[in-house]
């Protein structure tokens, strides 16, 4: 009787399983994530990198500004435009007509730096004005030239200097952008007048005056500007070559942005990237730009307005998908895309995530979270890969937008990608 009893009890239980199935996955929700008070414009998208699979997603179509995560498209750009291994070259000129008048001319390399050579540079292993200085030095001899005129170069953009209006100016006196411009001396940075290796934390509203002060200053040292001041003028079209530097490859120009959102690299690697597509470098090209390169590698970018490369405007518009759609061709490894990837900051561990996902209730994620940080004044932004609590990689972009954003709206925006990682692969809303 109890034997009968089992086998009846079994194909119930049969019938109910064939009737309703088990889900492969339980579902795991964003509900109290999503219902935070501080959690405002929302724009995400969750992607199963495996499987391509979209786990979650809100209005991720709709352009809105980025923040930093600008700095994920300006990688990609400089890598299809220029190459890993493309070198900035800074150069100084001479007309044939004049020799005795030098042009420092500007190609955008901001890290040229102003540091003598046993002290390390802003950036490291930057080139160095001495180094500039010292080929001109042995020219001059050569040549038996006596300089009687200085002049710097900063044309190649189209101007001496630029300044979106919607750039808060707390970027010069708190020290994370300057007037872009394609000639600057460590990005622009002030040292103290007490101690001239010491950085301050500001940056000057006039990077091409100080360009030319600190020329004259390097060239006095090999005593060959007494007396003699640095004017703005346009090299000559017959100029020659006289002393030259480079900076470093790009890729870690690449690393060095994503890994600590460096605005001034940005700009410069969006406007040589411009020069070098056959652009004029100005601000106004960036759209453009972007538009044609990155629909080349097949994405949309019908819907894509890009005022800076570094996405400090509030006016930049970019749908969060077109950041994951991209995402995808880094996974996949497209073009130069690793060097993308290996330049992202690394939760608990690097750069703009060394402090995130690695403490408290989230420490289980230190070392999972490898993404691109954002924030401006009206939002925050995070965009990259995840390697979820079941091992499932995820692919996610998420803004949270606000009209004056704060520590608050970024714990949220965390706590729904701490949700991303907990719930991998059955994340379901």
């Amino acid at each position: 009787m109890q034997t009968r009893s089992k086998s009846l009890l079994l194909a119930i239980s049969l019938a109910i399983t064939a009737l309703f199935p088990t889900p492969a996955h339980a579902s795991c929700t964003l509900d109290k994530q999503l219902t935070s008070k501080n959690i405002k414009q929302l724009h995400v998208e969750v992607l199963n990198a495996t499987t391509g699979e979209t786990l979650f997603s809100k209005d991720e179509q709709q352009p809105a500004r980025t923040a930093s995560v600008m700095k994920v498209l300006t990688a990609a750009v400089a890598l299809d435009v220029l190459g890993p291994d493309y070198r900035i070259t800074t150069s100084v000129v001479v007309s044939p007509k004049d020799p005795s008048r030098i042009y420092l001319v500007g190609a955008g390399d901001i890290t040229l730096s102003r540091m003598p050579g046993n002290i390390t540079s802003y950036y490291a292993k930057a080139p160095k004005l001495d180094t500039l200085t010292k080929q001109i030095a042995a020219w001059a001899k050569a040549s038996s030239v006596s300089i009687s005129a200085v002049s710097v170069d900063s044309s190649l953009f189209g101007g001496d200097k630029e300044w979106h209006p919607t750039w808060s100016k707390l970027g010069l006196s708190s020290g994370y952008m300057a007037p872009v411009s394609a000639l600057q001396i460590d990005a622009a940075r002030i040292t103290s007048t007490k101690n001239p290796n010491y950085w301050l934390a500001q940056r000057t509203s006039a990077p091409v005056k100080q360009a030319g002060d600190l020329f004259v200053a390097s060239l006095n040292k090999q005593g060959l500007a007494s007396g003699l001041r640095a004017t703005s003028a346009k090299a000559p079209s017959d100029s020659v070559v006289i002393a030259s530097v480079q900076s470093r490859p790009v890729s870690e120009l690449i690393a060095n942005m994503l890994r600590v959102s460096d605005n001034s690299i940005a700009e410069a690697l969006g406007r040589v990237a411009s020069i070098r597509y056959g652009l004029d470098g100005s601000m106004a090209s960036l759209t453009p730009l972007y538009k044609k390169v990155l629909k080349a590698r097949g994405l949309d970018t019908s819907k894509i307005s890009i005022v800076d490369a570094s996405g400090l405007s509030r006016l930049n518009q970019v749908p969060a998908a077109l950041i994951n759609d991209l995402l995808v061709l880094v996974n996949q490894g497209a073009g130069e895309y690793e060097y993308l990837k290996a330049g992202l900051p690394v939760s608990g561990q690097s750069g703009s995530l060394r402090s995130r996902f690695a403490t408290g209730s989230k420490v289980d994620s230190k070392g999972k979270v490898i993404a691109k940080t954002g924030y401006i004044l009206t939002g925050y932004s995070l965009a990259g890969f995840l390697i979820a609590k079941d091992g499932t990689e995820l692919i996610f972009t998420v803004y949270n937008l606000a009209d004056r954003a704060n520590a608050n709206h970024r714990l949220a925006m965390d706590n729904l990608v701490y949700r991303f990682y907990q719930c991998g692969a059955s994340l379901n809303s």
